[in-house]
């Protein structure tokens, strides 16, 4: 014990035999004076020879070399200051001085000695020898740890002795700091009472109105007066020394700490038992140079610049002006900063316009009233030459001013021994109106011989009047201009920021839940965080919150961005480490992908419609027109929603077929014997029984998709293999049904459902066949492709197909909202350009955002979809005709539904279901939405929405 606490360790040398390396120690646990984390620091004690045992040493007899305990390496230097400072006087420490510093374990540690002492009591009597080594190293360690428990009290001590001292530092300027530190804390909190602002903002109306409500009072003098503008003065230096100190290193030499020093000092101009204010009121009543008086106004004026400066402080009580808490967003603590930044610096050019605007009129020629002055002159000149007519003269003096606002009151001889007693016997003059009750509303003239006093009570009221007015039209015009531009950043700034950071926190605890953990971690790590400077009061709360939710959605978008890149990068060996691997290696890799290595070709020129010359599209389609026209059709009708495939015969329905086929729309080469058996195979697959998917939907759906290719330009951004694939899959898309839905087959547990484990059952089967007539070489239209455009083909034709499956019908809703959420400005403005000039859409931009391989994708299977459906956008005769039929195949389900005694569907009881009210809703529930959605990226659908609209209204009226 000895040791602790000497100059060559403060934290003292102790013979610690056996112990590790690091250990656990509650030393460096702060105690409630210190804003540390008190989550336990790992001790670092570096052993000499540690474990070495002499020779000749009994085991456990402490021959091991002392270890240097560095546990309070940290405090040293502080030890040594505090040993010094409490001098050589000891102190006995009290039980709590050290509180929270390892009290507990301390506590267990004795417990635990006291443990090892019985266990060797009990071992000695026993008579079973010498304990253990292991035992005894245990011993030692914990005495060990005793020892430097009963030094930290002593230290801790020590610690809060040096604490006290140093708060009472030598010197006037140094006892000076410390009261202000003393005193901030308490001067934050008055100036953030409620009761301080109520108090200081009527002493701010009280020095602003007071003055002026003075004269309009008419009171005889000002010493009421005197009082509350004193009171309000030294309530203005308390708020002045409250936020100095309090608010140093914001407040002290800010905009606001000279505003409100003149302010303050403006009110030594507005009390009259000080000489300054006396001269003021003498420039302005009794002055002859009228320059001098308006110099006088405006210097008085302009002294109250600080007094309307303290204004802007009202602006705290607005809407949208206050602090935010805590609990605010990012959005709201953004939104309340700028609306304070900008109703500030509004609020204050206002107030300078108010205050300088009228110094410009200073040096120009002054308008004034010269009939004073040329009276005066008339009646000193009468008095001296016509002394008979000066009472005469003295009436005409006295109705000239009748109409007047001032007048003179009093006329009398100021050298009377100049004067004839005729004259003097007419003055002094008394005018019958009274004279003025303020000795401030006095305006005296003189001349040779006269002296005449006006009452200009009712100027100075009306000037008074118009400094009140003043003051009430700068108090509107700051409130209103904040409130605007408080609406206006809300609408600006606040509100769509509000909707994305919702957006982005929804999507993301979406994705992932992880996002708690993080906010939970961030909101942690802010409360561990110490607070090095307290002095910014209430501006502490909003930052806090603000960082906090800054920095959760940092994490969630850097996490997002992972996850992106992770869900983008397909094979996990990137290019280059696939080039540098072997031919064995390389083919280990290919086969677990699941299929072989792609080729890095382009389309070859015979591949693509680009490598068509415009000379050979203009021979296809001279082609193709003589084809359609000799089968019956027209290239009109055909380019036109109008055309009802329900009216064609087997010749014109495969001359149809053909035409989409036909390489004109899409550039890929097809044998005219492969396409008519390939044809062939398609319509011999489906059932000609189905009032609704029979052959003559997929050369509707066929159409549909070929017209929708057309509206949208497609050709700019799908590719030649996509565009070959969409026709082929509206062909084929329905093929083998059998008039029955997947829930159908899925509820019996038809041999289709179990063959394809109850997904999507109809489109894998209609894909299958698609696959299978293509095996044979006399209907394979893909038999010219190579290998690799063929998977791309057949990729596509399978991913379009599956996604005709109405399960799937509401996440392509959600995909194509995706995609049009994140290309929102690029897709407006197109669908801007679109509505001013449809030959210019859509623009590059657009382009861009379509030629994405996850756009093209959704494309695909989007266009097929909407062809599947397309129904509802055709002419009402067209689509009352397939509605019956689509309702009669639901019937016919709905029958076997009845048989089989499962539960009939909604739409297939015959009996029950109303046909206009059941489109009414399938228009309104189903295609409408798809439809609104796509339109919003592909504007040059909403000629098909318009005839949607048209065909619900029809539907209704037919319901009611």
């Amino acid at each position: 014990p000895s040791l602790i606490g000497s100059d060559r360790n403060p934290c003292g040398s102790l013979p610690l035999p056996g112990m590790p390396e690091e250990v656990d120690d509650p030393l460096l646990e702060d105690g409630p004076n210190n804003r540390r984390s008190s989550r336990s620091r790992k001790v670092s004690i570096q052993t000499g020879r540690a474990g070495t045992r002499r020779s000749g040493a009994p085991p456990g007899a402490g021959g091991l070399e002392p270890l240097n305990v560095k546990a309070l390496t940290s405090v040293g230097p502080s030890l040594s200051a505090a040993r010094e400072a409490a001098g050589a006087t000891k102190h006995e420490a009290p039980s709590n001085v050290i509180a929270g510093v390892g009290s507990r374990r301390a506590s267990n540690r004795r417990k635990s000695l006291m443990d090892i002492d019985e266990v060797e009591l009990h071992h000695r009597h026993s008579g079973s020898g010498e304990l253990s080594s292991r035992h005894q190293q245990k011993k030692a360690t914990a005495e060990a740890m005793q020892h430097i428990d009963h030094s930290s009290t002593a230290t801790g001590h020590r610690l809060m002795l040096q604490r006290q001292t140093s708060f009472y530092p030598s010197g006037i300027r140094g006892r000076l700091g410390a009261l202000r530190r003393y005193l901030a804390p308490h001067c934050r909190m008055l100036n953030r009472s409620k009761g301080f602002q109520f108090v200081m903002f009527l002493a701010l109306l009280g020095a602003l109105f007071l003055p002026d409500m003075w004269i309009l009072a008419n009171k005889p003098d000002n010493d009421d007066l005197d009082v509350v503008l004193t009171v309000v003065l030294v309530a203005f230096l308390i708020e002045f020394s409250v936020q100095w100190i309090g608010l140093a290193k914001t407040y002290a030499g800010s905009f606001f700490f000279w505003m409100d020093l003149l302010g303050a000092v403006s009110l030594l101009l507005d009390l009259t038992y000080l000489p300054l204010a006396g001269y003021l009121a003498g420039s302005s009543g009794g002055a002859n140079n009228i320059i001098v008086m308006r110099a006088a106004r405006i210097a008085k004026l302009g002294a109250r610049a600080g007094r309307f400066s303290r204004l802007v402080k009202l602006l705290r009580f607005l809407p949208g002006m206050r602090e935010q808490g805590n609990d605010a967003g990012t959005a709201k603590v953004i939104s309340a900063r700028l609306i304070t930044a900008l109703s500030t610096r509004v609020s204050c050019l206002i107030i300078v316009m108010v205050m300088v605007m009228p110094i410009f009129g200073m040096w120009a020629y002054p308008e004034q009233d010269w009939s004073m002055t040329s009276w005066l002159d008339v009646l000193d000149t009468v008095a001296t030459d016509t002394p008979e007519h000066l009472a005469w003269r003295m009436q005409r003096f006295g109705d000239f001013y009748s109409e007047v606002g001032y007048y003179p009151y009093m006329v009398q001889a100021r050298n009377p021994s100049s004067l004839s007693e005729t004259a003097l016997a007419a003055l002094p003059w008394v005018s019958t109106r009274p004279p003025p009750r303020r000795p401030t509303n006095v305006m005296r003239r003189e001349t040779e011989n006269l002296l005449c006093d006006f009452n200009f009570q009712a100027p100075n009221q009306v000037d008074s009047l118009m400094n009140v007015l003043l003051l009430l039209v700068v108090m509107v015009l700051m409130v209103g201009f904040s409130l605007v531009l408080s609406s206006s950043v809300s609408k600006i700034v606040l509100r769509p920021l509000e909707k994305m950071l919702f957006q982005v926190r929804k999507m993301a605890a979406t994705i992932f839940q992880s996002v708690t953990d993080i906010a939970s971690s961030a909101v942690e790590e802010e409360e561990a965080r110490q607070d090095e400077d307290e002095e910014d009061g209430e501006g502490m709360k909003p930052k806090d919150a603000f960082d906090q939710e800054t920095q959760l959605l940092e994490k969630v978008v850097q996490k997002l961005a992972v996850l992106s890149e992770v869900t983008m990068n397909k094979n996990v060996v990137d290019v280059e480490t696939m080039d540098g691997l072997g031919e064995a290696d390389k083919a280990v890799l290919i086969a677990f992908q699941g299929g072989e290595e792609e080729e890095d070709d382009e389309f070859d020129d015979d591949d693509g419609y680009d490598a068509l010359t415009k000379e050979d599209r203009m021979s296809l389609m001279a082609d193709q027109r003589s084809m359609v026209e000799d089968a019956g059709l027209s290239i009109e009708l055909i380019d036109s929603m109008s055309l009802n495939t329900l009216e064609l015969d087997r010749a014109r329905s495969c001359a149809a077929a053909q035409f989409f086929l036909g390489q004109q729309n899409h550039g890929v080469a097809i044998d005219a014997a492969v396409m008519t058996g390939f044809l062939e195979g398609v319509e011999s697959s489906y059932v000609k029984t189905n009032p609704y998917h029979n052959w003559f939907h997929a050369i509707d759906t066929a159409h549909c998709v070929y017209r929708l290719l057309h509206i949208c330009i497609a050709d700019g951004y799908l590719g030649s293999i996509e565009r070959f694939a969409l026709p082929v899959s509206a062909l084929c898309h329905d093929m083998g049904h059998q008039g029955l839905s997947n829930s159908f087959l899925i509820e019996t547990s038809h041999q289709l459902a179990l063959r394809y484990n109850d997904r999507s059952p109809l489109e894998n089967m209609h894909c299958a066949i698609l696959f299978k007539i293509c095996t044979d070489d006399r209907a394979n239209i893909f038999g010219s492709m190579r290998r690799s455009r063929l998977r791309e083909v057949r990729g596509a034709c399978i991913d379009a197909i599956l996604h005709t499956d109405s399960a799937k019908h509401f996440s392509l809703i959600k995909e194509v909202q995706m995609i049009y959420e994140v290309n929102s400005e690029i897709l407006d403005a197109s669908r801007q350009m679109y509505r001013q000039d449809k030959q210019s859409y859509p623009s590059l931009e657009a382009m861009d955002v379509f030629s994405q391989p996850e756009s093209r994708r959704l494309h695909v299977r989007l266009l097929l979809h909407m062809g599947d459906i397309s129904n509802s956008c055709k002419p009402f005769r067209i689509c009352r005709i397939w509605a019956h039929q689509i309702l009669e195949e639901y019937f016919l389900q709905g029958d076997q539904e009845k048989a089989l005694g499962i539960p009939v569907q909604a739409l297939n009881d015959r009996d029950k279901v109303n046909r206009a009210f059941s489109q009414v809703g399938f228009i309104e529930y189903l295609v409408a939405p798809l439809f609104f959605a796509v339109v919003k990226a592909l504007p040059p659908f909403m000629s098909l929405n318009e005839q949607l609209i048209q065909n619900a209204k029809q539907w209704q009226q037919l319901w009611l």
